[in-house]
């Protein structure tokens, strides 16, 4: 009879005696950080969570290393400058509160946004509120009852026109000059009465907003009728001048020459807050490059869209500093952002004396003497 082969019969071959026959190269310190598997027993808080992802793997370590970025951004004794880039439709996504509170407690100090986040918090400052939709009302339905949808969110159509009579009328009552978007922001927050505004906030806290791709938004759909009506009527209107914007974040970058980013999605608002460094350099005002970085996304980097941009290829550029400390965390932003803000919340107390930033903004447009050729690196 032949014996089972998968009897216990016969002699095993212990590992040991195996793996002392593998060859290898030596190893260094390879093995110096063993991962620490997630104990629940051991996590009471946020930022516990958060730590103890720094010991695991995949995107929960990046979300962890995202989340100590930030907080040495904020409790760094030179007190670095935060830019926060701001995309995706994070208003409708339930984010507008804690947007807020990021500009409230000068978790961040320069506020970049697509138009349409402005726009979205600018409706629900004057009584507007987003829905959870319901999936069985098609949207050619939803278009006969001016009905917005966002994904799985709805808002009242009819309360945009509203808002954007809000930005016709506003724009009637400034001087007709150039405006840059951060000007055009922080007046307009002074006549919007909402203390959980982000634009709002924002003026109240002079922390500046710039809106790069202003157009492209129902603030700027309101600007190109109020621009109409004015011309139609033989009045000069006021004027959003994009170049302003240039020289003014431009002079923030120069004041404070260490900077850090934090990028939420990618598009205008990212390559904007990037850009701050190669335009200084050739308008002969040469400045560091960013010293921290972190970005929350869901975008692929292979397909070579901006949004996805691994964020070591900007050092490329002389965006970022070669010895930065950065991350990119691929998570949804409105679950990554809740966590991480969270997170360094709950070390208030370390940093809470960064206060907030103050400039001036006249000088800011006062170009210097002498354009310096910029230096184009091999």
């Amino acid at each position: 009879m032949k014996p089972n082969k998968n009897s216990n019969s016969h002699e095993k071959i212990s590992a040991s005696a195996s793996s002392s026959r593998i060859q290898f190269s030596p190893r260094g310190d390879a093995f110096k950080h063993p991962v620490q598997h997630f104990d629940v027993a051991k996590v009471h808080t946020v930022s516990e969570a958060l730590e103890a992802f720094n010991a695991t793997s995949f995107q929960s370590r990046m979300l962890g290393k995202c989340y100590k970025i930030w907080l040495h951004m904020l409790s760094d004794p030179d007190r670095p400058i935060i830019f926060f880039g701001l995309s995706g439709a994070m208003i409708a996504g339930g984010m507008r509160r804690l947007l807020r509170d990021l500009i409230a407690f000068h978790a961040i100090d320069v506020l970049v946004s697509t138009g349409a986040n402005l726009s979205h918090d600018l409706y629900e400052s004057l009584g507007g509120r987003h829905y959870m939709a319901h999936h069985h009302i098609d949207d050619p339905t939803l278009r006969s009852m001016r009905i917005d949808r966002v994904y799985d969110t709805y808002a009242d159509d009819v309360m945009f026109t509203k808002a954007d009579e809000f930005v016709e009328k506003f724009s009637e009552s400034l001087e007709p000059r150039g405006y840059s978007s951060r000007e055009f922001f922080q007046l307009m927050g002074q006549r919007i009465n909402d203390e959980y505004g982000i634009i709002a906030t924002a003026s109240r806290e002079h922390l500046p907003i710039f809106c790069p791709a202003l157009a492209d938004s129902s603030v700027g759909m309101a600007l190109t009728v109020y621009r109409n009506e004015q011309l139609d009527q033989g009045r000069p209107p006021m004027v959003y001048d994009p170049m302003l914007d240039n020289l003014e974040i431009m002079s923030l970058k120069r004041r404070w020459q260490k900077s850090g980013v934090i990028f939420i999605g990618g598009g205008t608002p990212k390559n904007y807050i990037q850009q701050v460094i190669p335009m200084a350099e050739i308008a002969g005002m040469p400045v560091p490059p960013h010293s921290f970085a972190i970005q929350v996304t869901t975008d692929d980097p292979k397909f070579g869209g901006l949004s996805g941009c691994e964020l070591p290829e900007s050092q490329s550029w002389g965006k970022l500093d070669p010895k930065a400390e950065q991350c990119t965390v691929h998570v949804d932003a409105t679950i990554g952002l809740p966590l991480l803000f969270t997170g360094v919340m709950e070390h208030y107390e370390e940093w809470k004396g960064r206060g907030r930033l103050n400039h001036n903004w006249g000088a800011a447009l006062e170009a210097p003497a002498v354009r310096k050729t910029r230096k184009v690196s091999a």
